[in-house]
């Protein structure tokens, strides 16, 4: 099963293969987004930070298709606002493995260069 459907991720762009593009680049770029702010959560041991910032990422991500890194981050979700931080920073690493699949996914389909995130600052 791969980690975006893509039929669902056209349904978010207007159609066209520059659109497709376009929306790739910027789930990566979010994708960067939610895994800087989830990591800082993580090391102030924050469990507000990171609950609202895996919520952002799932509903993100689930509405454009990816599925399991949605799932997981509603996971992280409800475990930092069971204020269960450690157990949420457990996820981090699983996380990371699903974010790069679908980083990897979407270089594969777009270009690496056509989905480069931007630079997120840590």
């Amino acid at each position: 099963m791969n980690p975006v459907d893509m039929n669902r991720l056209q349904d978010f762009s207007d159609g066209s293969e520059s659109g497709l593009r376009d929306l790739a680049a910027l789930l990566v770029t979010h994708v960067e987004e939610c895994l800087v702010a989830i990591r800082r959560g993580v090391a102030e041991k924050d469990g507000e930070t990171i609950r609202s910032e895996a919520h952002r990422g799932a509903g993100t991500f689930g509405a454009c298709g990816a599925g399991a890194l949605s799932a997981l981050l509603v996971r992280i979700e409800t475990l930092a606002g069971a204020r269960k931080v450690e157990e949420a920073s457990a996820l981090v690493p699983e996380l990371e493995r699903e974010a790069a699949q679908v980083r990897q996914f979407l270089a594969a389909r777009f270009g690496a260069q056509a989905i480069a995130a931007t630079k997120v600052e840590q």
